[in-house]
Formats: structure tokens, sequence, C-alpha cells
């Protein structure tokens, strides 16, 4: 009988533990001021990834923003600044427009008509999520916001 109950209580921490979490930050303007990827798989026979999206500005804003649930395939979200100063995301057939003045994001219903100049996206390396910059903007020196 005991032997079953430890048999049991590792089996459920097996299965609590099989979960994976992974962020990627893209810098705007150094470490305070940035959007930052969190994709979750609470388990591992989960299907797809819950992802999130942290829009922060310190001191004066930080928020998690909920985004829709994303197919495990060719994981890849890119990221566009626009003239007005936000930042496009776009993930599948997905768009996003994130405010880092306010820290707010809101949901496009259908495709910006120009999503702005594209700065790179958040891809999965290596089962890693990262932000990869624009080759253009490298090329330039630039960082996102400029």
């Amino acid at each position: 009988m005991r032997s079953n109950l430890v048999l049991i209580s590792c089996l459920s921490l097996l299965l609590t533990a099989c979960g994976s979490s992974d962020t990627g930050t893209m810098p705007i303007q150094g470490s305070d001021h940035s959007l930052t990827l969190i994709r979750e798989k609470p388990y591992l026979w989960s299907d797809g990834w819950e992802l999130a999206v942290v829009v922060s500005r310190m001191p004066d804003c930080m928020r998690r923003h909920h985004l829709k649930h994303a197919p495990d395939a060719a994981f890849k979200m890119e990221v566009f600044h626009t003239e007005q100063g936000g930042w496009i995301l776009h993930q599948g057939k997905r768009w996003y427009v994130a405010d880092t003045t306010s820290c707010q994001l809101q949901k496009f219903e259908t495709k910006p008509p120009e999503p702005g100049v594209f700065v790179g996206s958040f891809e999965d390396k290596s089962g890693t999520l990262k932000f990869v910059q624009s080759p253009e903007l490298k090329k330039q020196g630039d960082s996102p916001a400029q």
C-alpha cells in the first residue's frame, strides 16, 4: 500500500513538472522599455502554446496581455514599428498593436493596410524563444526603436 502511494506521488510530480515556459525580449530603449513574448506549454501533452506579451516602459507602466493560443509548428511572431510609434505584432492569421506609451494591447479584426517597418521576429531557435532583429536594421546598426 505504501509503495502505491509513493508511486502515485512520483507520477503526479512528474506530470505537473512536464510543462515548459519560454520568454524572448525585444529591447526598445534599454532594459526598461521593451516587448517580451512569453510562451507556455502547461503539460507535455499540451497542444500548442499559451501566449502572452508584456508591454513595459518602466517606471511608468508594465502590463501582461494574453494572446490567442498558437500551434506548435514553426513558431514565429513578426514585429513591425509604425510611424505613430506603435508596435504591430503578427502571428499566424492574427494581428495586434502594442502601445508602449500606455502599455496597452489591442487585436486587429483584419490585417492592417500597412503594418510599418519590419524590425524583427520572435522565433524558436533550437527550442528556445529568441528575438531576431531584421537584417536590414542590423546593417544600419539601429535598435528597433530608432
